[in-house]
């Protein structure tokens, strides 16, 4: 193989490993967000403090009818139970009965709505509860075919950079040290493909003459314009 057949086989195992390597950074920072979890969570709090005052004003309503029904039976005891014979007496306490009946009705109308509210407040941290269960699932299985896909990207990796040592045999050091020393300013595309004579990277058109010399492959040519070796494959 040319010099630069073998300069083009470094940059593109190169290329690859990191893209394979940026590409595990990725998943680790996927692996480390549990951002989606986290806000069903909150969710679900909220909802179950929605659910909680709910539950305290359900309760106090409960109680007020309980204690409004226990007010009437009193009342009726002493009502009817003969002990009263006063007509004044007997009297207000029919009027007093009257009120609470009244009073009675208007708790009865507060506890029902206390119920309602009691039944949504319910039904929606069930719901909040349920779609946090579910993301928790759907986060374990994505967080499993990541760590497959980093396991794979792993040992990609390592192929490639066997592969690499074996290539590296085949470079004078010369070839490369101008590979490195141009890598990170050109971006790790150190090597430019030539294609229906031009230059793929900066598409520039090359001589008939300069073409002949780049598909030698006996010396390393440059692009006059991007400046970076060209390769005819």
């Amino acid at each position: 193989m040319s010099r630069v057949s073998n300069l083009f086989n470094l940059q593109e195992l190169d290329r690859t490993i990191a893209q394979a390597g940026q590409r595990i950074l990725e998943i680790d920072a996927l692996l480390e967000d549990d951002s989606a979890v986290q806000k069903a969570r909150r969710a679900v709090q909220a909802v179950e403090g929605q659910l909680n005052d709910v539950r305290s004003e359900h309760s106090s309503a409960e109680h007020a009818v309980q204690s409004q029904r226990a007010k009437i039976k009193q009342n009726e005891a002493a009502l009817y139970g003969g002990s009263i014979t006063n007509p004044k007496e007997l009297e207000d306490l029919q009027l007093e009965r009257e009120s609470l009946a009244r009073y009675l009705e208007t708790l009865e109308d507060r506890l029902l709505e206390a119920m309602m509210e009691l039944d949504e407040a319910e039904m929606a941290f069930e719901n909040a509860d349920a779609k946090l269960d579910l993301i928790k699932v759907q986060s374990a299985a994505e967080n499993a075919d990541l760590v497959a896909e980093k396991e794979q990207l792993q040992k990609e990796i390592e192929r490639r950079q066997s592969e690499r040592e074996a290539v590296l045999g085949n470079i004078s050091d010369e070839d490369r040290a101008a590979y490195e020393k141009l890598k990170e300013r050109f971006d790790g595309v150190v090597i430019a493909e030539v294609r229906e004579g031009n230059c793929t990277v900066c598409g520039v058109d090359l001589a008939r003459s300069k073409l002949q010399e780049i598909q030698s492959g006996r010396e390393l040519i440059r692009c006059s314009q991007c400046n970076r070796f060209l390769y005819a494959g």
